[in-house]
Order: C-alpha cells, then structure tokens, then sequence
C-alpha cells in the first residue's frame, strides 16, 4: 500500500506542474478556471482526499485519480462518493478520469448500483509510445530545437508508457534529453524522473540513475564556478580553473563512493566549498 501511495505522491506532482500540457497530450481538451479544493469535508469531520478536481470554462468539475494497481469495487466506490459529495456540494456535474500506470492496460471502469451504473473514463498510459516522444526530441535535438512544455510533459510521463527499453533506460533517456535546457521546468522533469527511478529501480540500475542525475547538474555547477573565477582572473583562465578544482573534487568523491556528499555538494555551494577546502583544492 505504501508503494502505491508513493508513485500516486509522483504523479501527482508531475500532473499539477504540466497540468495543461499534459492532459492535451493524453486527449483532454478542457479549459480549466482553477484548480479546486481535493479535501472534501463530510458533516462526521472525515476527510476524503481527491488527487485533482479542475472547474473547466463550461462550468463542471473534472475529477482525476491515479491508479498503479486494478481497479477494485472499493475503489469506484470511493470515486463515487468523491463526485456525489462534489456535486451535492456545488451543485454542478462532475466526471471522473482514472489515470492508469503500473502496467495495467484493462480496468475495471463500472459499478453496478442497483438502478444506475456508475462507470469512470479510463485513461491507459501504456496505450502511448515512449519510443515515439524519444525518437521526435530526437529529431529536434540534432535541429537544435527547443523543447516545448509539452515535450517536458511526455518526458515525464515515459517510463511508465509502453516501448522497446526498459524502465531503467526509458528513465535514463528521459533524463538525458530533459537536461538539454536549464529551466525550472527541465529541473522539476528531472526530479520527477529521479524519483520514478526511486521507486521502480533497485540496487545498481538504482545507482546508475543516480549518477547519471547528479552529473546533469554538475557540468552546470563546474561551468558557474569557472565563471565566477573568471570574473577575477580572466574569462578563459577562470573557465579552466573552475574545470580543473571541480573535476578534481568530483574525481575524489567518486572514488570515495560519496555520492550523498556529491549529491548535497551540487545542491549546496556552501557545501560544495566546504569539500574543496576539506581535500585542499584550490
């Protein structure tokens, strides 16, 4: 269970940050006023805990939750209950999506209630090919093309959507073309892949991940340090300075097998200053 509510915290992240690119790509076309509220308050104070409900332009909600594992009774159960408890609230129509990963590609999507059926929209993230966003970023990286919003949104989502790799390659992949730009939105991706990998990957695939994580950062850490030097001693000095003390300092960690230390040290110049002066870099 706690497996499952981790890759539901994942999604969910990655969902609210590419919410509108994300949703188009998956085929939902609404315009959205706002995100709503997903705590639902009844009258005995318990809490009932939506993953995302949106007021579209039209004036309905639409609710989506994240599945890893089939759908059981209990679970339409509890969707039914969140959209009857929205709707008695609001006094608007609500619809439910189900965002299906972890493998599944059939779920069960309706609920016999007696006189009325109450039946969810299914979506199947691997009915979507990783090997197709790959191969167009692809394309666009050898034309030196920027990536849009919503590259970032199937990069995100591409381990979890079917292919050749493996999980740990479409991670690695995903990792690799998200940090061709140096954004806010190519960080959040990255996180999102990182903890992906987290949560599917063990022992050495795990690790391997991880550095591949930790370097994605480091070339931009090396380049600021060298620039900064640069500002005191030239430009091109500077640059080869800052290359030579962080390449050493990254050799030394390494070999080490500090990758933790590495991994603050990216983070946290402080830090990062502290190990230099701990191995007498200058």
């Amino acid at each position: 269970m706690a497996n499952t509510k981790h890759e539901d915290a994942i999604m969910k992240m990655g969902f609210g940050y590419f919410r509108d690119s994300i949703l188009k790509s998956l085929g939902i076309d609404y315009e959205f006023v706002a995100d709503e509220p997903t705590e639902l308050i009844e009258l005995q104070i318990h809490s009932m805990y939506m993953d995302f409900t949106f007021m579209t332009t039209d004036g309905f909600y639409v609710h989506f939750e994240f599945q890893t594992t089939e759908t059981e009774r209990a679970d339409l159960q509890r969707f039914e209950a969140y959209e009857a408890v929205t709707a008695h609230k609001t006094g608007k129509t609500v619809l439910t999506y189900v965002i299906y990963s972890g493998g599944i590609r059939d779920a069960k999507t309706e609920l016999d209630c007696g006189l009325y059926t109450y039946k969810v929209a299914p979506i199947y993230l691997l009915d979507y090919d990783s090997d197709k966003i790959f191969s167009k970023l692809k394309t666009k990286r050898e034309n030196e093309e920027p990536l849009t919003d919503e590259d970032f949104a199937g990069l995100a989502l591409a381990p979890l959507m079917s292919g050749k790799e493996s999980r740990k390659e479409k991670i690695k992949q995903a990792i690799l073309f998200a940090k061709q730009e140096n954004s806010v939105t190519s960080e959040k991706t990255i996180a999102i892949l990182y903890t992906l990998a987290d949560k599917f990957l063990k022992g050495i695939d795990l690790q391997e991940i991880r550095e591949v994580v930790i370097m994605t950062r480091l070339g931009q850490m090396i380049y600021n340090d060298g620039m900064e030097m640069g500002m005191e001693k030239g430009l091109e000095k500077g640059l080869e300075k800052g290359m030579d003390r962080m390449s050493l300092l990254i050799s030394r960690l390494l070999k080490e097998d500090r990758l933790d230390d590495l991994q603050k040290a990216v983070e946290d110049k402080k830090y990062c200053e502290q190990l230099l002066k701990e191995y007498g870099i200058e």
